[in-house]
């Protein structure tokens, strides 16, 4: 199944329940709208559109189990009628999401599709057609984005020892693979919703995630009038802050600062409880540096002054007396100076 990164180094800046990565439920939510879905699958394999009907395309969300009675959950399935053909003749695509190179994710794949297989083969029998019926093909898709390069094989035949005159005895078959690392901003998709996920999903895995927000942002900033990109947007923002160990306090300020002038953001519930509860932490902070400062530099602080300096949030005034706090030879002229 799939693998999100483990968090280490800087926090995400979110402080509610979302303090783990949210790779997969971020794909999940996104890959199994089947609008959505639809443009990736036109944009990645062309020929579909000439094979399958995607006006019909519909996202398998139950679970396979196994004879073992384990459930077993596949990222995304989505069934597909084949065009010119009854109801019954369908294709499956698999979608198998990671974060990390599993070197046997097409073994994962291969039993997703037996499962597959079997659970269509029990269908035909329950609906008595098994005289016509066949085994549905299924699209392996494997989405992958990380930190480091996809190298495991994504074919199944590279995961069985090879022994001579076995060969055509061997069961293979290949996935088509979406490696993220190698995204290419400069030529995205035409699409720009499917840029902005795609992008932002390379970009929560690199230490420049800041400006590459800012990027992917200055290319759908036109678009944000509309209720479903902005919606889309602040999604696709709230994921790359809370699930990228490279964004830090600093970054949010510096990110948001920039989307400041938009209006569609600010109003946002989430948008600005989250700024604000980043600016008290950082506040907070410098407050706490200012306090030692003062009191390595001065001797003991009285209890007025330290109430006071936490009233103040606004990062540019406590910057300014930091600089007092380091210049000044005593409490009074940084009393002075505070009560201003």
């Amino acid at each position: 199944m799939s693998t999100d990164g483990q968090q280490d180094g800087r926090q995400p800046v979110q402080q509610d329940d979302v303090k783990q990565p949210q790779h997969d439920r971020f794909f999940k939510s996104m890959f199994s709208e089947a609008a959505f879905f639809r443009k990736l699958l036109i944009w990645l394999v062309p020929f579909v559109v000439e094979l399958l009907d995607l006006d019909k395309m519909e996202c398998q969300k139950d679970s396979f189990i196994d004879d073992k009675l384990k459930a077993h959950y596949s990222d995304v399935i989505y069934k597909i009628p084949v065009r010119g053909t009854n109801e019954n003749i369908v294709a499956f695509v698999l979608v198998e999401h990671k974060t990390s190179p599993d070197h046997w994710v097409m073994l994962q794949v291969l039993r997703y599709v037996v499962l597959i297989g079997l659970r269509e083969y029990q269908l035909a029998i329950d609906e008595k057609r098994l005289a016509d019926f066949m085994l549905p093909p299924v699209l392996p898709i494997i989405v992958y984005h990380g930190e480091r390069d996809f190298k495991a094989a994504i074919r199944l035949g590279k995961l069985i020892r090879p022994i001579k005159g076995f060969e055509k005895y061997q069961l293979d078959f290949e996935a088509i693979l979406l490696d993220l690392t190698n995204f290419d901003e400069t030529t995205p998709p035409e699409d720009l919703e499917l840029f902005a996920v795609l992008a932002i999903m390379q970009a929560v895995f690199r230490k420049d995630v800041a400006d590459r927000i800012v990027r992917i942002y200055q290319k759908i900033k036109h678009k944000l009038g509309d209720s479903h990109y902005r919606n889309r947007w602040l999604k696709i923002l709230r994921y790359a802050m809370t699930s990228s160990k490279y964004f830090s306090k600093e970054n949010f300020i510096e990110v948001t600062s920039q989307m400041s002038d938009t209006e569609e953001l600010t109003i946002s519930p989430f948008y600005r409880e989250l700024l604000a509860e980043e600016r008290n932490l950082w506040a907070t902070d410098k407050i706490e540096t200012l306090l030692l400062i003062l009191t390595n530099r001065l001797g003991n602080i009285p209890q007025t002054v330290g109430h006071k300096l936490h009233t103040i949030h606004d990062i540019d005034v406590l910057g300014e007396l930091t600089r007092v706090a380091l210049n000044c030879n005593t409490l009074d002229e940084f009393v002075e100076f505070l009560e201003k």
